[in-house]
Parts: C-alpha cells; structure tokens; sequence
C-alpha cells in the first residue's frame, strides 16, 4: 500500500458509559494544561495540546454524535474530512472556530468554542445514550481555569 494512499474510514462504534465518563475527564484534564500553556504564552505547547490533544478526544465526541444521530455505520473521511457535510451547521460553525491563529485572543476564543462545542456534542451523545453528562466536571473545571486567567 502507498504511504499516500486514501482509504475510508468507516466509523461505527457507541461508547460504554465508563468510556464515555473517562473521555469527558480526560477532556477537561488536557483543557486545564491547555490552558495553563496559554496563560504561559507557551504557544508551541499550547498549540500542541489544542490541536493534537484536544482535537482528538473532540474529533471522538463527534464522531459519536454523528454516527449515533444516522445510526448507521458512517465513513468520516479520512482524518475527519467529512465533518462539515456529516455535522450540523451549527456544529460545524463551531467548529470552525476551534482553529485559531498564534493570536493569545483568538487562542482564547477557540477555547471557548471547543468548550461549547463539547458540551453539545457531550450532552447529545450522553442523551442518545441514556448517560448522564458529568455537567459537574464541567462545572468545576471551568471555574478553575475561569480562576487561573484571574490570577
């Protein structure tokens, strides 16, 4: 096979409530270091973690969502490609704004894009589930980091 080669990426999974629960936490753990980066102007490793880190577990999260609303097996595309046809338009405008420039304000603003666009796509693949989303983590973690840019 050609190193180059394109292939389907046919995307067909739902999570366990454990692994769903474990994906939220670890989320919000990588969105804190993020943001202590950030705070840091350390952009190579804030950048580093927004777009390999929290991208991942993001790009996870909607993957899930689409393939639970179709419910069928779904092919993303390679490397996610097929996000803008596969999700919501106000899913994909959000996610949009999750690639900033080197700008600390716009790093900002894709914070807080990423941020929603988790709680979203959270709490629709928790309600086809049948989960509770982990609002509390939610919570508690953007008031820390809410607490770490006042400082």
């Amino acid at each position: 096979m050609n190193c180059l080669e394109e292939t389907q990426t046919i995307f067909a999974d739902t999570p366990t409530k454990e692994i769903f629960d474990n994906t939220c936490n670890e989320f919000w753990w990588v969105m804190k270091t993020f943001a202590e980066y950030t705070l840091r102007k350390e952009l190579p490793s804030a950048m580093f973690y927004l777009n390999v880190a929290i991208r991942d577990l993001l790009n996870k999260m909607l993957r899930w969502h689409i393939y639970l609303e179709s419910g069928k097996p779904v092919d993303m595309g390679v490397l996610d490609s097929k996000f803008e046809e596969l999700l919501e338009d106000e899913l994909f405008a959000l996610y949009k704004k999750t690639y900033p420039s080197a700008d600390y304000d716009q790093i900002w603003s894709a914070f807080n894009a990423v941020a929603t666009l988790w709680n979203k796509a959270g709490n629709m693949v928790a309600d086809s589930c049948g989960f509770p989303y982990p609002e509390k983590t939610e919570i508690e973690m953007m008031e820390f980091i809410a607490r770490l840019k006042e400082n």
